[in-house]
């Protein structure tokens, strides 16, 4: 169901996800755009990780569930250990998905 719009307000306008057209290009050597874009995309995402993480450990510690350095002593199960391994794969995907066209299509410069 659509979200209803404050009187007075505009809606907001989603914008696409699948950019169209060829990629800016803003350095001539090879790989560079590419890097950025790499470095840009883990940052995002340690920065949204650290944010979350230092949320998620106030709000534990507030509520008095969780000990001084418990997430340091913490030792992980064979299935934890297995379901981070799924996420770092998927987090390393997602990050160097920019490359993906340079090995598909390597003349594309």
């Amino acid at each position: 169901m659509p979200r209803k719009v404050p009187t007075g307000q505009k809606p907001k306008t989603r914008m696409l996800r699948q950019a169209k057209g060829q990629r800016a290009r803003f350095y001539a050597a090879d790989g560079v755009d590419e890097l950025f874009a790499i470095v840009t995309a883990l940052t995002a995402e340690v920065s949204a990780t650290n944010e979350r993480l230092r949320s998620l450990e106030e709000a534990l510690e507030k509520a008095k569930m969780l000990r001084p350095n418990a997430v340091e002593q913490h030792e992980l199960s064979d299935a934890s250990l297995r379901a981070r391994l799924a996420d770092r794969e998927a987090l390393i995907e997602r990050v160097f998905q920019v490359l993906e066209g340079l090995v598909a299509s390597p003349q594309r410069r």
